[in-house]
């Protein structure tokens, strides 16, 4: 991955095709990372007469912070999954009569 500069020569940026990943390098702080940014997207960036503008206003709101977008595992879906449906399973039979039990009667259901 090849840094270049942009028109402000004051900042940096690398994109990484394969991954979509572009990185901005600005004076005295780290890269910044952001995630699937189209190729054209980088690229007017490197032709724009005001780098500062573009970045603001077209990539900024893309960015990604370390750690912070993981890929989420099926099986985070599949626990959210049981657990959703053990609490309506368990508000179902605490919200049924115990008279009953835990069944109504089909004139009780007509007048509710």
């Amino acid at each position: 991955m090849d840094w270049a500069a942009l028109k402000s020569k004051h900042v940096h940026a690398a994109y990484d095709a394969e991954t979509r990943d572009l990185y901005v390098k600005f004076p005295g702080s780290p890269p910044v990372k952001h995630a699937d940014i189209p190729l054209h997207v980088y690229q007017n960036l490197l032709e724009t007469d005001d780098p500062h503008f573009y970045y603001k206003y077209y990539i900024a709101p893309c960015r990604v912070s370390p750690g912070r977008r993981q890929p989420v595992s099926l099986a985070s879906y599949a626990v959210k999954l049981v657990l959703l449906l053990a609490a309506c399973s368990l508000l179902m039979a605490t919200g049924l009569d115990p008279d009953h039990g835990g069944t109504f009667e089909e004139s009780e259901l007509r007048s509710n």
